[in-house]
């Protein structure tokens, strides 16, 4: 698989994955959307905002021959920053590390997965 089409597939996994459940309270889980657009909240929510976005314009800049605004690696990175800053933020907070498992949802794993393969994949040009 070259680079455009993996762009493309984990571009739109993560578009995707912003909509599953990030986090899990108490048997009920919440999205990245939810956690965003829900009132309240302080301005740290929209830092969210950093997994889609970027996914978004990596998807516009992979469907566009590769042409991408402001630059690849720029908008790899984004997403997996992110992720590792909310688990920073909760293990600094107090959370156990073996409570991670039981508090981040499905959807988070799966971003953060996603990510990592974007971030680190850089093949060879033949």
């Amino acid at each position: 698989m070259d680079k455009k089409m993996l762009t493309i597939v984990l571009s739109v996994v993560l578009i995707g994955c912003f909509f599953l459940p990030y986090f899990k309270f108490m048997g009920m889980g919440a999205s990245g959307y939810d956690m965003v657009f829900s009132g309240g909240g302080n301005w740290e929510k929209y830092i969210l905002l950093l997994i889609p976005v970027p996914a978004v314009l990596l998807l516009i800049g992979a469907l566009n021959n590769g042409n991408y605004i402001g630059g690849r690696t720029l908008w790899t990175w984004l997403p997996l920053l992110t992720i590792l800053y909310y688990i920073i933020r909760m293990v600094v907070e107090g959370l156990a590390v073996g409570d991670l498992f039981k508090v981040l949802g499905i959807g988070l794993w799966i971003s953060l997965a996603a990510s990592l393969v974007l971030a680190l994949y850089n093949p060879k040009k033949a």
